[in-house]
C-alpha cells in the first residue's frame, strides 16, 4: 500500500510541475526560436523536427523544408 501512495504522490507532483511549465510557457514571448529534434510525445522514442522556443522549450511551429535541410546538414 505504501507503494501506491508513493506513486500517487509522484503523479501529483508531476502534474503540478507540468502546470508550472505550461504557465511559464504561456507567459514567454518566444522571441528566440531554434530548430530541434524532439520526442514526438512523452512516451515515444520517435523524434520529430520542430521549431522550438529557445527560452521555454515550447513547440512554436513547423520548420520550412529548407530549415529541415539546414538542420540535418549541421547534425552530420
Amino acid at each position: 500500500m505504501a507503494s501506491n501512495k508513493k506513486v500517487a504522490s509522484l503523479i501529483a507532483k508531476k502534474h503540478k510541475i507540468s502546470k508550472k511549465i505550461e504557465d511559464l510557457q504561456q507567459m514567454c514571448e518566444h522571441q528566440d526560436k531554434v530548430i530541434k529534434s524532439i520526442r514526438e510525445n512523452e512516451d515515444s522514442s520517435t523524434t520529430v523536427i520542430r521549431r522550438v522556443c529557445d527560452n521555454c522549450e515550447k513547440i512554436v511551429g513547423m520548420p520550412t523544408q529548407q530549415e529541415i535541410f539546414n538542420f540535418l546538414d549541421g547534425t552530420r
